[in-house]
């Protein structure tokens, strides 16, 4: 079996699968006390994606998920961006993000940055800059892609166990 990836909302609702899993748990926070706020929602529940096994010579197929959505308000009074950062200390496997406004205050929405590659310690990474400073700009949606990739080479979760990502979104001036 595959790898799997598991989207758990902040309230830690899931199950365990006997296939990989990397289970993503989105924590949000905000660097200073203002009025700034993220949110976030991940279409009803706890998803589940599943790299399958690869035919025979080839490597197994990445596997996107596009259901989980954040919103936010970077009312710092200066221009603002959110960073993603991960934990994962058994990682073994390929996650990846990114961040698509969907919709925003008015006017310019800021600037999305490409993918970012999930790994295990990294320092924050920019997904989303140049939000503007006022209202209604500095408000906006989005929806968070994630990639899960394995290959042949890395093994299986009965070899190497489940990937569990703790990730965390942040918001602030930029």
């Amino acid at each position: 079996m595959g790898p799997v990836l598991r989207h758990i909302r902040p309230s830690g609702l899931g199950r365990r699968a006997a296939a990989l899993a990397l289970m993503l748990a989105l924590l949000a926070s905000v660097s200073e006390a203002s009025a700034q706020s993220m949110a976030f929602s991940s279409g009803g529940g706890p998803l589940t994606l599943t790299v399958s096994a690869a035919t025979a010579g080839s490597e197994p197929t990445d596997v996107t998920d596009a259901t989980s959505e954040v919103t936010w308000d970077g009312d710092f009074g200066v221009t603002a961006k959110i960073t993603v950062a991960t934990v994962c200390p058994t990682q073994s496997f390929g996650l990846y993000v990114t961040l698509t406004v969907t919709s925003w205050g008015s006017g310019t929405s800021g600037t999305e940055q490409s993918e970012v590659q999930l790994t295990d310690g990294m320092a924050d990474a920019d997904l989303f800059r140049d939000i503007p400073t006022t209202a209604p700009g500095r408000q906006g949606v989005a929806t968070l892609t994630y990639r899960a990739s394995a290959t042949a080479s890395q093994g299986n979760t009965a070899d190497n166990g489940d990937d569990i990502h703790t990730v965390t979104y942040t918001i602030l001036a930029q």
